[in-house]
């Protein structure tokens, strides 16, 4: 099993810009998710205008030598309920979507985006307008949560047809490891894991998801947030050590 992602969650406008820029430089697999939903992150909010200069400083800086960064969007609440009713972003998030690093648009300065599904979200989808929404977007990766409350949604889009990528998170957000790791749902559907990872913890439970996870699978990745933090705040001395461990622990495996 290798990794695409070592995906660290939820930095906000109190962190260094810079510092987390340093991040992602320790590994090529180094994935930057940040949270945004209306309460926190509409415009004019400090998260906002936090996040519009990491991805203008992203953009000027793309193309130096090992420059490059992984960034995603984990979409919450009310914005995350219009894209799975309307099949549309919101007005708000479109700055952020529509950014790419070239003309021709195929190569998105945020990559993948994360739909984090209230029951809301789930009893209102409509999924012929998500379904267009991801396939007209080629470039992007959209990422549904798979637990007990979305899984009936992912199997529907995926009987469909409908290309798209998988969080398993039994928890649901709330940072508990599961006793045990599911095997990937589909072969052909990329799988992240998330739950309790922690600096302390990411070697032992990659040796669990690795047991479940055939061999030649490459588009697996693991996501930390709670246990990234100090004092409620995301820590960026913890989210390097916890992807140096997973580093290590893949180094190991070759």
């Amino acid at each position: 099993m290798q990794l695409k992602y070592i995906t660290c969650s939820d930095p906000r406008e109190f962190n260094d810009t810079y510092k987390i820029i340093d991040l992602t430089q320790i590994s090529p697999r180094v994935e930057i998710a940040v949270q945004m939903h209306p309460s926190k992150a509409s415009p004019g909010m400090p998260r906002y205008e936090w996040f519009g200069k990491l991805v203008d400083y992203v953009d000027l800086m793309h193309g130096f030598e090992r420059f490059d960064v992984n960034l995603a969007v984990h979409v919450n609440e009310q914005w995350c309920e219009e894209i799975c009713r309307t099949g549309k972003i919101p007005a708000e998030l479109k700055p952020f979507f529509n950014r790419y690093y070239d003309s021709e648009k195929k190569y998105p300065i945020v990559k993948r985006w994360q739909l984090n599904m209230s029951r809301t979200a789930v009893h209102d989808m409509n999924y012929d307008a998500v379904q267009k929404l991801f396939a007209s977007n080629p470039h992007n990766e959209f990422i549904m949560q798979y637990n007990d409350r979305t899984k009936m949604a992912a199997w529907t889009l995926y009987e469909m047809g409908t290309k798209f990528s998988l969080l398993y998170d039994a928890s649901g957000g709330r940072g508990i490891a599961p006793g045990t790791w599911n095997k990937p749902v589909y072969d052909v559907v990329p799988m992240g894991y998330s739950g309790g990872m922690s600096p302390e913890n990411v070697v032992e439970n990659l040796n669990q998801i690795s047991s479940v996870v055939p061999k030649h699978r490459e588009d697996i990745w693991i996501d930390a947030e709670g246990k990234l933090k100090t004092d409620d705040k995301f820590d960026i001395n913890r989210a390097a050590i916890y992807v140096l461990a997973a580093e290590k622990w893949l180094q190991n495996q070759r």
